[in-house]
């Protein structure tokens, strides 16, 4: 068990999954028979753009952007552009986290 992934193997493929509603009958009952995934909501390694851009959103929430004009208008200032190379507008931004936000 001293193996680290850095994402779940075990998460569904699709997001839009549902939990049972009735309880299961999971190993996390038997005390050091379950396996503690880190990554536990991350299903592959991110991408060095999307790291990228993770980077520079935080960056921005720390200076305060609060509105969707100010984090576009900070990623392109920064040059943190869409995966075609293309400055962010706020359609193209609302559409890119409505596929890849959680």
């Amino acid at each position: 068990m001293s193996d680290t992934l850095d994402f779940n193997p075990q998460l569904p493929e699709t997001r839009q999954f549902t939990p049972p509603a009735e309880g299961g009958n999971g190993a996390i009952h038997q005390p050091g028979q379950y396996q503690n995934i880190i990554w536990q909501t991350r299903p592959r390694v991110p991408e060095p753009f999307e790291l990228r851009l993770i980077d520079a959103l935080e960056q921005l929430f720390d200076q305060g952007a609060e509105t969707l004009e100010a984090l576009v208008d900070g990623l392109n200032a920064q040059r943190i552009f869409d995966h075609q190379g293309e400055p962010w507008n706020e359609q193209s931004f609302r559409a890119f986290l409505q596929v890849n936000g959680y």
